[in-house]
Parts: C-alpha cells; sequence; structure tokens
C-alpha cells in the first residue's frame, strides 16, 4: 500500500475517533455543580433602622381650639376670625347683619306640583306631612274638611 495513502487514513481514522470521543465524552460528562448556598445566619437579627421617637416633644396640633376656648395664660383667643358663626362643614356664614338673635325663619308654602307626589290633584294629610307650612295650615286650607285640599283650595289658602 502506498504509505501517502496510509498515512491519509491514518490520520482520517484519527480524527474521526478524536471527533467520537469528543462528542460521547459530552454527552456523558456530569452537569457542573450547583452553585454554592449563601452562608446561613444564625445570629440575631439586627435591630431595625428607624429612629427612636423622641417623647420629649409632643405633636403640635393644627386644629384651632373652639370659640371662647382660654389661651394658656388665662386670656381669650385674640383671633376674631374663630368667633364667626359657622355652617356644618366649618365654613364661615355669609354676613346678613344681625342673625345672632333673629328668630328663625317662617316656612313658607311651596309649589302645589311639589306636594301632590301621586299627581291626583289632591294633596292628602300623609303627604302634607312631609311641608312644615302646610303641615301647620292644613286643617285651615281643608276648606271642604275632607281630608285633603285640592290645587284651588291650597291656591285660595296660599293667596297664589
Amino acid at each position: 500500500m502506498n504509505p501517502i495513502l496510509a498515512n491519509f487514513r491514518t490520520l482520517g481514522l484519527s480524527a474521526a475517533l478524536l471527533v467520537g470521543f469528543a462528542v460521547a465524552n459530552a454527552q456523558t460528562s456530569p452537569p457542573p455543580p450547583p452553585p454554592a448556598a449563601p452562608p446561613v445566619n444564625t445570629s440575631t437579627p439586627p435591630a431595625p433602622s428607624t429612629p427612636p421617637v423622641n417623647t420629649a416633644t409632643p405633636p403640635v396640633n393644627a386644629t384651632p381650639p373652639p370659640i371662647g376656648t382660654p389661651t394658656n395664660d388665662g386670656r381669650q383667643n385674640a383671633n376674631r376670625q374663630q368667633d364667626v358663626p359657622r355652617d356644618a362643614n366649618g365654613n364661615p356664614l355669609p354676613a346678613t347683619g344681625s342673625t345672632v338673635n333673629a328668630p328663625p325663619a317662617a316656612p313658607q308654602p311651596l309649589d302645589f306640583g311639589m306636594l301632590d307626589t301621586d299627581k291626583a290633584g289632591a294633596i292628602k294629610l300623609e303627604q302634607a306631612r312631609n311641608d312644615p307650612w302646610l303641615r301647620q295650615h292644613f286643617a285651615a286650607c281643608d276648606i271642604n274638611h275632607n281630608d285633603e285640599v285640592t290645587q284651588s283650595e291650597y291656591e285660595k289658602c296660599t293667596r297664589r
């Protein structure tokens, strides 16, 4: 056999064996070991990093005191803004003259159509209970005393 041809065969056979060995080794090699777990800390956890609460100074209350509350030195509060009348939400009421001792406004009669809720053309006593003015004047408005006030009776009673 030709020595050059023999060298090529040997070289080819060696290369094939080398490739086969590499493939076999790659398929059977064990997986890499898992990463090492972090060390377990068995010591006591550190205290929270929140600063200690200073109890020497109490928090400031921004809410104004009720009207007429004396100050710490015993004098009346000089802030006159607190002495104005306020509504249920704490908003100042508009100035309308002297409202301090004024009697409450008398109830006014409503429109007949607002009171005749069942649209029957007459207001029954049960419907009149929802209106302060008609509740007070129902007997006088019920001219024929049939326990209901018609639109004509209501107009005469309210002088509309």
